[in-house]
């Protein structure tokens, strides 16, 4: 055989085992479960469950600057990060509140830092509260945020608890409590995740493998022809 019949050779069956590492690729994603998805804490994308719920607003006042000044409505939750009842929540997520009214002014800031607690069934978790300076970050005025001091345990029911004693900057408090609960994800739902990564990444491994030995074996036959 011409050497250049052979370089032919040697690439139609790269050609051809590119084309087949490609169909297998489409059938492996094409087996995929359909459990996959974007997760997120509310903020940047979707996930397998919801994680920001917006309440009721129709206590919000219609006009005003929204700080919570010169108002006779009461101080509402308006979202909450995870959402109430909210499952399969990541271990990681970012947990907020926001508020119809000022709830960071000077005046109120300490006592509302200890209205908040977080929960796992009736233990309460260490966890920091926080919240932004009003006047430094006025777009952040209504928002508390809720660190926990460890992390999340999988599979686990927590609950945040807002006491009625949660005021705005003119003194307008919960009509009552709140406590809103969400569930952590399963340790069973993120070990299937892991190993159905590791097992797809051990096909792509094995047909890779495969497109190497053919080629080899392509290679030794056509040399053996030529002698």
């Amino acid at each position: 055989m011409k050497p250049k019949n052979f370089s032919k050779t040697i690439l139609s069956l790269l050609l051809i085992s590119l084309l087949a590492f490609g169909c297998c690729g489409s059938v492996i994603a094409a087996g995929g479960d359909g459990s996959g998805g974007g997760s997120g804490d509310g903020s940047g994308g979707g996930g397998g469950s919801a994680t920001e719920t917006t309440t009721d607003t129709s206590t919000v006042p219609g006009s005003g600057d929204n700080t919570g000044g010169g108002s006779t409505e009461p101080l509402t939750i308006v979202t909450a990060s995870p959402a109430d009842k909210a499952t399969d929540i990541a271990v990681d997520t970012q947990i907020k509140l926001e508020f119809s009214k000022n709830v960071a002014y000077a005046t109120v800031r300490d006592a509302n830092l200890k209205a908040v607690s977080l929960w796992a069934g009736d233990q309460p978790i260490a966890a920091e509260i926080t919240m932004a300076d009003d006047q430094l970050n006025p777009e952040l005025r209504n928002f508390i945020n809720i660190i926990p001091g460890a992390p999340l345990q999988e599979g686990t029911v927590y609950t945040i608890k807002v006491d009625s004693t949660l005021s705005s900057k003119s003194g307008d408090v919960l009509t009552a409590p709140l406590a809103l609960t969400f569930t952590t994800v399963g340790a069973a739902e993120v070990a299937s995740t892991t190993a159905s990564g590791n097992s797809y990444g051990s096909t792509i491994g094995l047909i890779i493998v495969l497109m190497v030995i053919a080629i080899v074996v392509g290679a030794v036959v056509i040399r053996r022809k030529k002698a």
